[in-house]
């Protein structure tokens, strides 16, 4: 008998858990916010893809018809599962009933594999979610879930906002948190607690003439892999905050650079299966026919070290986006201890040149006017890059040989003019000048000086004690005899590896007035 009770008290048990389990309780919203999902049932809730009905090509008996058609599927796509509001990736999207104009809203999921979902605000697409493991694709140029979630994806490409500041993504398994402020068009977004949308006006997909709607559901949107949700708050924002809010934002604009370059980060830019990607710095509000010059930037660091978001290439690509430019910022395959990274370095930097002009009519670049920067190691790849070209056999066979190398101008900043034995060089070239001296000679922009190239403007700090001023002057040598326009600048006291701002001179406008000479063609 004892063990009959026993076995009845483990059965009423279980059940208990298995009860409070499914009927999870209601979420305690943050003070000043209010729940829209009670972690139940789906009430407060209902059916709609915004894309699937449009009221100017459906009569009112069709339009009636396909919105009850999206409401009745809505609980066989949807379900509320431990709490949490659970889509098996198909079927309506889920839709407040209610509207919102300027909120807080905060909310969390988790995802699978090749996600794409994301929030919509007023009716309008989106907060987008990726799977930031999945690679950028040459084929579809602007889709780039490896640059993360959170960003405003149905803004038009290389707008603010479009792409997410940081990546701030959880691997799979974990809950992620947004927490989207918008006030009129300009919205913040929050992910795991990372600023990834700064102040940004989110675009009217729908007529992009037109501004967003003062109100408008959230949808949370389908789109073919499993999203669970939960802890779903929104508060409104009055009139008073909303206008306190935006003043303090205008100031702070005051002070950056949001309103004017856009940083597009992690474009791909070499072949499949390589890993280095680079920067993009576009200056902001151009008109559709404007054509911009554009120039490459590359990183120092002995050839074996660097990147293309350093202090130095961050205030170059700044710089010229501020005054016209699209800047092009590269990372390229550094050498290691146990792997030389020549030719592919050359390679890469060539064809860096190559994919502006190849996307020169998506990115508004003129592709006859394409200079060149770069400092140190990036100032050696630099003049290579500007004096050789299909003849001397460092023009990489693809990808998109169609189109050339050539750049107009050169600013190579504190580089190798010749190639000497040095740990950093081996490390590039896999061997010493002695064991390969036609290497080095190769490997030297003063081997390749002639009547064809392009101009240079060198820059060297006469207190330089890791590249000596030498360099530079037998590089200006070079290309004196050979008839090439140049100018070689010592900035005096300056030291090895500078900016456009060192402290002993601003260089900013003698580099701008090169570039303007010869990137930007007079009207005739």
């Amino acid at each position: 008998m004892k063990q009959l009770v026993c076995s009845l008290l483990i059965v009423l048990a279980t059940i208990v858990i298995s009860s409070t389990t499914s009927q999870a309780a209601e979420p305690t919203p943050p003070a000043g916010f209010r729940s829209l999902f009670n972690g139940k049932d789906l009430a407060g809730w209902y059916g709609l893809n915004p894309h699937s009905v449009d009221k100017n090509k459906l009569t009112v008996e069709q339009f009636d018809a396909a919105l009850k058609k999206m409401r009745d599927e809505f609980p066989t796509n949807w379900r509320v599962e431990n709490g949490e509001l659970v889509n098996d990736g198909y079927g309506p999207y889920a839709t407040t009933d209610a509207e919102f104009g300027d909120i807080e809203f905060l909310i969390e999921y988790k995802t699978v594999a090749k996600a794409d979902s994301g929030v919509y605000l007023r009716g309008l697409p989106q907060v987008q979610i990726w799977d930031n493991n999945q690679a950028s694709l040459h084929t579809a140029p602007d889709r780039n879930p490896n640059r993360g979630s959170g960003g405003l994806f149905n803004n038009l490409p290389r707008t603010p906002g479009r792409d997410p500041l940081v990546v701030a993504d959880k691997p799979f398994g974990q809950w992620n948190s947004f927490r989207i402020r918008q006030i009129g068009a300009r919205t913040w977004v929050w992910l795991n607690e990372k600023l990834v949308v700064d102040d940004a006006v989110m675009q009217n997909y729908a007529a992009r003439d037109k501004p967003l709607p003062a109100k408008g559901p959230i949808h949370l949107q389908t789109h073919g892999g499993e999203i669970r949700w939960r802890s779903i708050f929104v508060r409104d924002i009055g009139a008073d905050e909303a206008a306190k809010s935006l003043a303090e934002a205008d100031e702070r604009l005051k002070t950056t650079l949001a309103d004017k370059v856009l940083i597009e980060r992690g474009v791909r830019y070499l072949a499949d299966g390589r890993d280095e990607k680079a920067d993009l710095y576009v200056p902001l509000n151009r008109a559709a026919d404007v054509r911009s010059p554009a120039v490459v930037i590359i990183h120092g660091g002995g050839w074996t070290g660097g990147k293309r978001d350093a202090g130095r290439e961050l205030n170059i690509g700044t710089t010229l986006a501020l005054n016209g430019y699209v800047g092009m910022s590269i990372d390229y395959l550094l050498a290691t201890d146990t792997a030389s990274s020549w030719p592919t370095n050359i390679h890469d930097c060539k064809t860096a040149v190559r994919w502006l002009r190849k996307n020169a009519a998506r990115l508004q670049i003129d592709p006859d006017h394409i200079g060149v920067i770069g400092g140190s190691a990036g100032g050696h790849l630099t003049s290579l890059l500007a004096m050789t070209g299909p003849a001397d056999g460092l023009d990489p066979k693809d990808p998109w040989g169609e189109f050339s190398c050539a750049v107009q101008c050169a600013v190579p900043m504190y580089g190798a003019g010749e190639v000497r034995d040095s740990k950093s060089a081996k490390a590039m070239l896999g061997k010493t000048r002695d064991e390969a001296p036609d290497l080095y000679k190769l490997a030297s922009p003063i081997t390749h000086a002639d009547a064809k190239d392009p101009p240079f403007l060198i820059l060297h700090g006469t207190a330089d004690k890791t590249v000596p001023v030498e360099q530079s002057e037998i590089l200006a040598a070079a290309l004196k005899k050979a008839g090439v326009e140049h100018e070689l600048v010592l900035v005096p006291d300056a030291p090895h590896t500078f900016d456009l701002q060192p402290k002993q001179q601003d260089l900013r406008p003698l580099v701008l007035a090169f570039f303007d000479k010869h990137l930007k063609p007079k009207a005739k």
